[in-house]
């Protein structure tokens, strides 16, 4: 059997498209294939960004691009490599590139189509756009791969492609996530540095999907301050929010600074936060996916989750699975945790939906499916 080459589109490591770029790292990071049977090329602007983010994969090449710009990238920059190199296979998250090569065969992850489902929080422009570029992708596809069952079920019904193959890469937790930490001593870490004791957590970028606002007003009308407990929001502002904005300045003033916003924190303080919350809570609307609550949950922090889209499927959670579309649940939820006593089986409780998460949510697992999908090909 000859040697097999794929080219992946890595320049989400040369932005920001946090979902992307966890994706791409988790399932590469993980595939284990010899030179012989699989010669990988990741492609991206900055390289030596990638070979640091790749380290433990010695037998990976790199390609520099040369444009920064989308259009130039897909129109002529990607097609041009193929060609040039023969690429048996290559991988695209979303998009596909303008022109195809006919010898190569183009997988193609489309992690949701969330736009489709729930218009109201996407623009009319992103939506008529993406509509047709991704049923494009997905049409145009040889291997048509999502993250989530959730996902695979709403991308067949709305591009009408139910006889056409759809293989489920589940997304997955980092390796770092499933070591133990010292709780005691994160949140000392975490106070000294940042002059935060108790707090609820959530983690995600900001745009109204997310539902942040109904989380600070949740946190506002429970006045947590007034129990030492401040809220600590950890992402980027995709969207402009100004209703938001003036929620979190009103709470910023009544609870003398105890909502606290943080950007760019690095997955090893991140792990401290989540390991150090007393509540991680993920109120989000809808999700393809939705990492965030199997992050902090793995690490035995109590956990709330949306019990929407695919995050229904995290049955593990029971009874911290919940409706998120109503600020009265979120307040009765939250404070059911936080009254709930550190007991001997709430601990066994955290210990088993920890475990639960190690055993179904592995990168190795991921890595196999795409890995067989390749080779089987």
């Amino acid at each position: 059997m000859s040697t097999k080459k794929l080219l992946v589109d890595a320049h989400t490591f040369d932005e920001n498209h946090q979902g992307i770029r966890t994706f791409i790292k988790g399932i590469y990071s993980a595939l284990d294939v010899s030179p012989s049977e699989l010669k990988v090329y990741l492609v991206a602007n900055d390289i030596d960004n990638l070979k640091e983010e790749f380290k433990n994969q010695n037998n990976f090449n790199y390609i520099k691009l040369e444009s920064r710009n989308r259009y130039i990238r897909l129109a002529y920059e990607l097609p041009k490599l193929i060609k040039k190199h023969r690429f048996d296979f290559a991988h695209f998250n979303y998009y596909l590139p303008l022109f195809l090569n006919k010898d190569c065969k183009y997988i193609v992850t489309i992690h949701d189509v969330l736009f489709i489902d729930f218009p109201q929080y996407f623009s009319l422009k992103y939506r008529i756009k993406n509509t047709y570029l991704f049923k494009r992708s997905a049409l145009k596809a040889n291997i048509l791969t999502t993250v989530s069952e959730y996902s695979a079920e709403r991308i067949k019904r709305n591009f009408n492609i139910k006889k056409k193959p759809l293989f489920v890469l589940p997304n997955a937790i980092n390796e770092k996530y499933k070591l133990e930490y010292n709780k005691n001593k994160d949140r000392e870490e975490i106070k000294q540095v940042y002059n935060i004791d108790n707090f609820l957590l959530y983690v995600s970028r900001i745009e109204p999907r997310k539902n942040h606002l109904k989380l600070v007003r949740a946190y506002q009308e429970l006045q947590l301050w007034n129990r030492g407990i401040s809220l600590v929001l950890i992402g980027k502002e995709s969207f402009e929010d100004k209703e938001l904005e003036k929620a979190i300045k009103r709470v910023d003033i009544e609870s003398g600074g105890k909502l606290v916003r943080l950007e760019d924190v690095a997955n090893e303080e991140l792990i401290k936060f989540y390991n150090a919350a007393q509540l991680a809570v993920f109120p989000s609307l809808c999700e393809g996916f939705g990492i965030p609550p199997i992050e902090s949950a793995v690490l035995k922090t109590p956990t709330l989750c949306s019990n929407s889209t695919a995050m229904k499927d995290f049955t593990f959670f029971e009874s911290c699975l919940f409706d998120a579309s109503s600020k009265d649940v979120i307040k009765l939820k939250i404070l059911e945790v936080l009254n709930i006593q550190e007991d001997n089986h709430e601990i066994v409780r955290l210990q088993n939906i920890s475990e639960m998460i190690k055993k179904k949510y592995s990168w190795t697992e991921t890595a196999k499916i795409l890995k067989n999908l390749i080779l089987n090909d």
